[in-house]
């Protein structure tokens, strides 16, 4: 495979950043994502994949739901600081405005664009990241806004390796 033109093309796909956020036998975590996507319209999905060492699996899996929040343009130490390893930063929403979602009790970002709040519906094995397929059951809108973009938040993560 010619692993150059792998990379580029890949990262020419359009993402953005999201907070993937779970609350799990009283502890919530965070992470910031970038792989989510609709996946249908009836009854609403959504996917995103997540590195398969990641804290938030087994909670987003004991918890049978998650939240995924919009980040706002502004908000990129925000990313920054949800990116890090939880071995690094384990408590990632400290000192983060939040207020539980209405069904899951999952934190909702309040400076972010909005959210989704979802029933977990499946996972499936994707090489080094699990997909998690949710159930959209309630959203809301923060605030307007433009959302933030890997580019403008200085991140890359696809095509990489």
């Amino acid at each position: 495979m010619n692993d150059t033109a792998r990379q580029t093309v890949l990262r020419h796909f359009p993402y953005g950043l999201y907070a993937v956020t779970v609350m799990s036998e009283g502890e919530d975590h965070a992470i910031t994502a970038n792989w989510v996507m609709q996946a249908a319209f009836t009854p609403p999905m959504l996917v995103t994949a997540l590195q398969n060492e990641s804290k938030c699996l087994p909670m987003i899996r004991d918890a049978r739901g998650f939240a995924v929040n919009v980040l706002a343009a502004g908000q990129r130490e925000l990313a920054l600081q949800l990116g890090r390893s939880s071995r690094h930063v384990p408590y990632k929403l400290r000192g983060v405005p939040t207020r539980p979602a209405p069904i899951t009790g999952a934190p909702i970002l309040t400076e972010g664009l909005g959210w989704v709040e979802c029933r977990l519906v499946a996972t499936m094995p994707a090489g080094d990241h699990t997909l998690v397929l949710g159930e959209v059951v309630e959203a809301g809108v923060e605030r307007p806004g433009t959302p933030l973009a890997p580019d403008a938040a200085g991140m890359r993560y696809a095509g990489a390796k």
